[in-house]
């Protein structure tokens, strides 16, 4: 009585709400119209972070060194420069130059060790080399500040336009500022072919010309809503905001589908289109609301990392789904109503073909099916571990084919690598800061150390250093060591490198010292993420799994779900393995809880389909019936989602935002593949332990019922039109005749003890009915 009570009070409060929806459509619509149009306002005022270290933990050692360094050094952002063809007299004349630039602090070359006008014969070669190679001059700069502030980025705007055009420039700040050249330009690009090729997909899978662009304008609101609100946030990673509205729009596309689907079904069964809508809001909250929650439950997952970018893409995601919910239970109401007349106008016919004969023919292949994803799956799962895997920030520069790419790739040719390694030691002991720098020197991969002891000759005072430097160098507490090193920012020697230095200072200065930069902050980032991994992965599972058990209410059906996605995560992270690639670990970490979360809706409408048709068909057929009707809504959604990752694959020059649709992409594909054909023969084998550990159909909750109306309403087409639909009638009213008088017959053979007939006829009345019920349903044409 308890349960019916609150069952009574939250159906009365769901009615309360939908019918207050409808009658306050016009005001709803134009609150979400002022809305729309402050928070386009809002988007230039969201603050984009391309400092991937900002989200390494304070506690972390490295991040601890970079925050003393920053408070007692500043911050600044660092160039290199390669410009080609000249004499060290022409090389001399543009350091000079460069120089003048504001916002440039120092500018490094041979000058600061040798005379460059003297002949080149008597300049040591080790230092010639560093500084001057084949007609190439390296000039290294150091920005008044940090990478990401506007005064850098101005500078090094300048600084190309001095330099030769077949000059090569790379570094923290040129990075930068590249990346925040291209991430809003190409984010628009993605956004603008998308949302065509979305529309089309949607003419093609729907039954009406106007639907596509009323879902866009739903979606596309709730788009704009989530990226304005983005303003509560301090900043919002690069990464987050060059996806987010991409996947949203992928992802929460169905929720729309869903609502106007449920109003052409209630509309059928009430006149009154405002009724009709209270009926669909009603249907659809709990519907949609459900589903959204698998969904949110991966990008959830990703908040409890302590790398603390997956809290930004996670609430950030999640954000946008929670917005394309409300806009979808609120806002299209109110569209609806305004343009369903439209939407009759222009129906169609469905540009689907029927997919029997695919869901025949997987069926049939079953065993193959079973036997082919067995054998894909466990070297998979052994294989995504032993990925090679990037950490750090260069995996984040541009990809293969941009000029910042190119140019790197030229500079490191000729002069090797120049990474720094920063110490902080506590100021004052000069003895040991000579002899630190000294042994450091002599270490293979390192190429110079800066520090104060070496400016300031044995035995004179500091006032001999320029205030300029002496401040680069030393500050109230600490002295300033850097070590630069001819290794890349992320590889076994750079790691070695790192721990070979923190040895060396311990010797001099045991645990009081600080030590940061690129590597070690990638060396934490490693550590960091290793562990997050295990996190989110478990956090993810295990939320999926409750919601899936609330589902079902079953303890099979939830393992069989998880496994079936999951090996497609297994094979998604295994191919570059496979490939002989590497990848980054954090696109690892994040599109493994995506991939699940986004996908697990396929497999619970290949369920629910299956479950459906098991009340009148045997196992094998309802599978294949099952195949049959979700194969439309699969490729649907399935198709946007995949569309959308691999433009973000195809147009994104970022590494990090090319690999992350890559991995998105297949993914997508991979879990449509499972479902469609490797899902349904597994049902099959768990049939009745899935039977018997499974409530019945009024004590679930249903999840993912959106998407399994797009299937239903894809291959209930025939079904609607007029002429079957009579022709049915006749049909069951035949059947209605042919049934009585069966019984009729058995009342005679009953009367003659003919019990063997009377079996036989009682069993074509059976088989009648089923088919009778059955074409009522719409479920035969």
């Amino acid at each position: 009585l308890g349960s019916d009570s609150i069952s009574l009070g939250i159906g009365r409060m769901i009615d309360k709400i939908a019918r207050f929806i409808v009658k306050q459509r016009t005001k709803i619509g134009i609150l979400f119209v002022v809305s729309l149009v402050i928070s386009i306002m809002l988007i230039p005022s969201v603050v984009l972070n391309y400092d991937l270290s900002e989200y390494v933990p304070d506690s972390e050692p490295a991040k601890r060194g970079l925050n003393i360094v920053e408070e007692e050094f500043g911050m600044n952002g660092v160039a290199r420069i390669m410009i080609n063809n000249v004499t060290l007299v022409q090389a001399k004349e543009y350091k000079d130059k460069i120089a003048a630039v504001e916002g440039v602090d120092t500018v490094l070359w041979l000058d600061d060790e040798t005379d460059p006008y003297q002949p080149v014969e008597f300049i040591d070669q080790e230092i010639l080399n560093d500084y001057y190679k084949d007609g190439s001059a390296m000039i290294e700069v150091l920005f008044t500040e940090n990478e990401y502030s506007t005064l850098t980025s101005k500078a090094v705007d300048e600084i190309k336009a001095i330099i030769p055009e077949d000059s090569n420039i790379i570094g923290s700040a040129v990075d930068t500022k590249s990346t925040q050249d291209t991430v809003k330009k190409e984010v628009s690009i993605i956004m603008v072919i998308l949302v065509p090729v979305v529309i089309c997909i949607l003419l093609l899978t729907t039954t009406s010309w106007f639907s596509p662009i009323l879902f866009m304008t739903v979606i596309g609101t709730s788009i704009f809503l989530n990226m304005g609100t983005n303003v509560i946030f301090k900043h919002v990673s690069f990464i987050t905001y060059s996806i987010t509205a991409a996947l949203q729009l992928a992802v929460s596309m169905d929720y729309s589908v869903f609502m106007l689907h449920q109003f052409e079904r209630e509309k059928k069964q009430n006149d009154n289109p405002e009724e009709a809508m209270v009926e669909t809001i009603k249907n659809a909250m709990s519907s949609i609301t459900s589903s959204a929650m698998t969904t949110v439950a991966g990008f959830v997952a990703l908040v409890f990392m302590s790398f603390t970018i997956g809290a930004d893409m996670g609430l950030v995601f999640a954000k946008g789904i929670v917005f394309s919910l409300l806009t979808v239970i609120f806002g299209m109401p109110y569209l609806i109503l305004k343009f369903y007349p439209l939407i009759e106008k222009t129906t169609h016919k469905s540009l689907m073909p029927d997919f029997e004969g695919m869901a025949r023919g997987s069926g049939r292949l079953s065993k193959v099916i079973i036997t082919l994803v067995i054998i894909l799956v466990i070297p998979s799962y052994i294989a995504q571990n032993q990925n090679s895997f990037l950490y750090g920030s260069a995996s984040f520069g541009g990809g293969e084919g941009t000029q910042v790419y190119e140019d790197e790739k030229q500079i490191v040719a000729k002069f090797g690598r120049s990474n720094p390694i920063i110490v902080l030691v506590p100021r004052g002991d000069y003895i040991s800061e000579k002899e630190l720098a000294e042994e450091l020197e002599d270490l293979p991969v390192v190429k110079k150390v800066q520090t104060l002891a070496n400016l300031v000759p044995e035995g004179a005072p500091d006032s001999f250093v320029p205030k300029d430097s002496y401040d680069k160098f030393r500050s109230d507490k600490y002295t300033r060591v850097v070590t630069y090193v001819r290794t890349s920012s992320e590889s076994d020697l750079a790691f070695d490198t790192v721990n070979k230095v923190s040895s060396i200072v311990e010797k001099y200065y045991g645990d009081n010292y600080e030590l940061t930069g690129v590597i070690p902050i990638t060396m934490n980032i490693k550590d960091i993420v290793t562990k997050d991994y295990r996190i989110v992965n478990l956090i993810s599972i295990g939320a999926v799994m409750l919601i899936l058990l609330l589902t079902f209410r079953s303890l099979i059906l939830p393992i069989l779900l998880i496994f079936v996605i999951e090996s497609g995560v297994f094979i998604n992270m295994a191919t570059p393995y496979f490939a002989g690639s590497s990848m980054m670990f954090l696109c690892y970490l994040i599109v493994s809880s995506i991939q699940l979360g986004a996908t697990i809706d396929y497999g619970i409408l290949m369920t629910n389909n299956y479950l459906d048709s098991r009340r009148t068909m045997d196992k094998k057929e309802a599978a294949i019936y099952a195949v049959k009707v979700s194969t439309p809504a699969l490729l649907t959604s399935g198709s946007i989602l995949v569309c959308a990752a691999y433009l973000l694959k195809y147009i994104s020059t970022i590494s990090a935002i090319s690999e992350m649709g890559s991995l998105i992409g297949r993914g997508a594909l991979l879990s449509l593949a499972l479902v469609i054909f490797f899902l349904p023969p597994v049902l099959t084998i768990f049939d009745s332990l899935i039977e018997k550990t499974m409530l019945p159909e009024e004590h679930r909750i249903h999840i993912g019922k959106h998407i399994i109306a797009i299937g239903r309403r894809v291959h209930d087409v025939a079904s609607r039109n007029e002429k079957i639909r009579k022709m049915n009638e006749k049909i069951a009213v035949k059947m209605s005749n042919d049934i009585e008088k069966l019984r009729s017959r058995v009342r005679e053979k009953e009367q003659k003890n003919n019990q063997k007939k009377v079996n036989k006829l009682n069993k074509k009345i059976e088989e009648l009915e089923n088919a009778k019920k059955a074409i009522e349903r719409g479920e035969y044409r």
